[in-house]
């Protein structure tokens, strides 16, 4: 895969993400339940791919690598997606229907699931960055504190303008640094 290649399908996920909670709405109600709810339906196909990232990156480094950092994104790509089920299409259809008393138990389980997601995720970008940097030396570094903070900032952010925006973004730049390490021409060496 070429540097380009690997830049590209490390950050686009992130950055449609950060990109589309620009119209995040920064509270249910009745008023945003529909733009909630179909928000979050555009999401489920992106979201997810915010965890191949650290696989795409860790693979670099070898197999073990890979297969660990494919885990934990797949496990961030679950839960996480499992908390805009729930949260975002969820919430918003009952609030939409008139049913805002009951968002009340289906965000205290998103909750959780999207701790376990993010857990996941922060797992697998200090994955990947430990990878990057066994290829790449200290190239890698900034990128993997970049995505690890990024990653870590999700869990109170989530899209939302403002630090939902910066982990994204953050999470786009810090995989876009290790994947542009590890494909160097002398890394590959």
């Amino acid at each position: 895969m070429s540097r380009r290649t690997l830049v590209l399908l490390v950050t686009i996920p992130a950055l449609l993400c950060a990109a589309i909670g620009l119209t995040h709405p920064p509270s249910l109600n009745a008023a945003s339940a529909e733009h909630w709810r179909t928000m979050h339906l555009v999401l489920i196909p992106i979201f997810p791919l915010i965890g191949l990232a650290p696989w795409l990156i860790a693979r670099r480094a070898g197999v073990w690598f890979g297969r660990g950092a494919a885990g934990l994104g797949y496990g961030f790509a679950v839960f996480y997606t499992s908390l805009d089920l729930l949260a975002g299409v969820a919430g918003g259809a009952l609030v939409a229907s008139g049913h805002p008393d009951a968002t009340g138990q289906v965000f205290a389980i998103a909750r959780v699931l999207g701790t376990v997601g993010v857990v996941a995720l922060v797992l697998a970008c200090v994955l990947a960055g430990f990878a990057a940097f066994r290829v790449a030396g200290l190239a890698a570094l900034p990128g993997a504190l970049l995505a690890t903070v990024g990653a870590v900032l999700v869990q109170p952010g989530h899209i939302y303008l403002g630090l939902g925006t910066v982990a994204m973004l953050l999470l786009a730049g810090g995989f876009a640094v290790m994947a542009w390490a590890v494909t160097k021409p002398a890394a590959a060496a």
